[in-house]
């Protein structure tokens, strides 16, 4: 039985390595080429493994595109930083972790935000991709608002959907190609966007 069951983790273990590969493939390709002009065979020879390979362990290109959404939305980064949140009661506090961790995210994963960003008009699955990816974050950026609201500390009038909103506009996808475009390190951008952020939302 140990036998059997070490033999199937180190199967599992393999299949995720060749999956990372894959992906990690897709993503390169797709920003080098764009998504539009890449094919999966492309994806296969670039990863090194068969053409089928690519299909079970993936799947085609929609299904390429969408996990690199996936592994986003996975990021323990991303899991960590709303854990340490959540323990906050200090709404300074929670919107500096909500910088600094979006920035670690955003540099982690910038190459395949650039790619479902500069992609989505032209391409219905990047598009679609593009909103899961939105959706992902905005879902988390709006359990930060319930906890800022929830410790207290927010100017009069702000309900959980505003300072939703509020965080989406200083922490969202556009915020940081701004803050990039501009120049600015990540954590020179994760400072300033924290500061402007608190001074929209905190009643001091």
């Amino acid at each position: 039985m140990a036998t059997r069951e070490y033999r199937s983790s180190v199967r599992a273990r393999h299949a995720e390595d060749t999956r990372r590969t894959i992906v990690d493939a897709a993503a390169a390709l797709f920003a080098e080429q764009g998504y539009a002009r890449t094919s999966v065979a492309a994806v296969a020879a670039a990863a090194g493994v068969a053409l089928n390979t690519v299909y079970t362990s993936v799947g085609g290109k929609s299904a390429l595109i969408m996990a690199l959404t996936d592994d986003g939305a996975g990021d323990p980064t991303a899991i960590e930083t709303v854990s340490r949140i959540a323990e906050s009661a200090d709404p300074a506090e929670i919107l500096l972790l909500t910088a600094k961790g979006t920035a670690r995210v955003r540099r982690a994963r910038w190459q395949v935000l650039g790619i479902l960003l500069d992609n989505r008009t032209s391409d219905p699955d990047v598009a679609a991709a593009a909103d899961a990816a939105t959706r992902v974050v905005r879902d988390r950026l709006d359990l930060v608002a319930a906890r800022l609201v929830e410790v207290g500390g927010l100017r009069p009038g702000l309900d959980v959907d505003r300072v939703g909103q509020v965080l989406w506009f200083y922490f969202g996808f556009e915020a940081w190609r701004t803050a990039r475009g501009l120049g600015w390190g990540w954590d020179e951008a994760a400072e300033w966007l924290a500061t402007q952020a608190a001074g929209a939302l905190l009643d001091r």
